[in-house]
């Protein structure tokens, strides 16, 4: 039964990890996000312009203005949750559900393996205080598990897109240059880095279909920064709109863009690169300067000691 408590919840827990997997851009799914992304637009319209007219019918009713309060947090949560599954790569159907359902679970199973360790452990003798704090404590961070994944996966998506930022930016000159428009390009450059930066030509992907299919070409733009979140996709986008806006070639300001891009890589990494000494600090203290003591200073102490001849 104990084997079954706790493998149950585990299982689950992965079964919600899988679900909440990447999934790649592909043709078939290309306008079921753009139709859907619109979609949930308009009905956050729908649904603002409901609220405000509940609002005024339901000034003087204590519950309506509560349940109007839980709803719009409810609402301001979820989209939250979705902007951060968005920048992590997360664009299942279901996905807001699923990563909350796995913050359930993981929160449960933690705390459940938290409380059957402390309960049935036989050398693990704390006061009962002690044992509410550890299994409130490992519920929580089960509860936070999920959301730290989601950051961390969100930091590395972010890493792999500014690395290929420069070499699309030179791709994206050299197809302006031999005269294609934004769209053909964006569409030729995202298909000759699939291999090397996957996630960069999902993401081009994805500002190609949108500027095809939203009526707004701000709009897609920002959509792509949203699902970014990186200076460089900010001043890129700007730098797009502007050209469009006022008619300044894109292959100059693509050039340049490219140059600071790449400027800015090669500065961040000497920028790590300086840091490198400060950071090894802390290691080398801990574990290499207890060796070379036992090192030097063993043999003269043994033979002290009359151990060793």
């Amino acid at each position: 039964m104990e084997f079954l408590i706790i493998t149950l919840p585990i299982v689950i827990l992965l079964l919600s990890v899988f679900l909440l997997r990447s999934k790649g851009i592909t043709a078939d799914r290309i306008n079921t996000i753009v139709l859907g992304t619109a979609s949930s637009q308009r009905d956050t319209s729908k649904r603002e312009r409901s609220n405000v007219s509940r609002q005024q019918r339901s000034k003087n009713n204590i519950l309506s203005r509560l349940y109007l309060s839980l709803r719009n947090q409810n609402v301001q949560s979820s989209d939250k949750i979705g902007k951060l599954l968005l920048r992590a790569g997360v664009r299942g159907d279901n996905a807001v559900e699923v990563f909350r359902f796995a913050r359930f679970v993981a929160a449960i199973c933690l705390g459940g393996i938290a409380f059957l360790i402390v309960t049935f452990a036989e050398k693990f003798e704390v006061s009962q205080p002690l044992k509410t704090i550890i299994v409130l404590g490992s519920g929580g961070l089960g509860f936070f598990i999920p959301t730290i994944l989601m950051v961390n996966k969100i930091q590395k998506r972010q890493e792999d897109i500014r690395a290929g930022l420069p070499d699309m930016l030179d791709l994206m000159v050299i197809c302006i240059q031999g005269g294609l428009s934004l769209e053909p390009a964006l569409a030729r450059v995202s298909s000759e880095i699939r291999y090397s930066y996957a996630i960069l030509s999902e993401e081009l992907t994805a500002l190609n279909v949108e500027l095809s299919y939203l009526g707004d070409r701000f709009q897609a733009y920002q959509n792509f920064h949203d699902r970014t979140e990186l200076p460089e996709v900010k001043s890129l986008i700007s730098m797009m709109y502007q050209s469009e806006k006022l008619g300044t070639p894109l292959g100059v300001a693509f050039n340049t863009l490219a140059e600071e891009t790449r400027a800015e890589r090669m500065s961040l990494a000497e920028r790590k690169a300086g840091s490198l000494s400060s950071k090894l600090t802390v290691p080398m203290i801990v574990f290499f300067v207890p060796a070379m003591f036992v090192v030097i200073m063993g043999p003269p102490v043994l033979k002290l000691m009359g151990i060793s001849e």
